[in-house]
């Protein structure tokens, strides 16, 4: 039960409230070390293995939308016309097409 002091107002919780903390702190520690960090490495590796396989062929083919290659000015760097997280194999430019394929 709780017991309040009239002088100190402070609020004390006896033996019958307490919570038994160290069955439930040994239950999240083998959770977390039996059951997550196996689920986080084989997340990993899936992920892993997923890229490898996307990252095996090349990009499609290019194809000129114009919605697609709308610009109302260009990239303050470069040649005006690469984002800034451009990569050569995997992004075309906008009206060109990929770079292997242009050179």
């Amino acid at each position: 039960a709780v017991v309040s002091t009239q002088s100190t107002g402070i609020i004390e919780i006896t033996e019958y409230n307490k919570i038994p903390s160290g069955i439930s702190a040994d239950r999240w520690f083998l959770f977390t070390w039996i059951v997550m960090v196996p689920v986080t490495i084989a997340t990993a590796v899936n992920a892993y293995i997923q890229e490898m396989e996307h990252l095996s062929h090349g990009p499609p083919p290019y194809i000129p939308y114009d919605h697609l290659t709308q610009k109302t000015r260009r990239y303050p760097w470069g040649d005006g016309k690469r984002s800034l997280f451009f990569h050569p194999k995997y992004n075309a430019i906008p009206g060109e097409g990929y770079l292997a394929d242009i050179e």
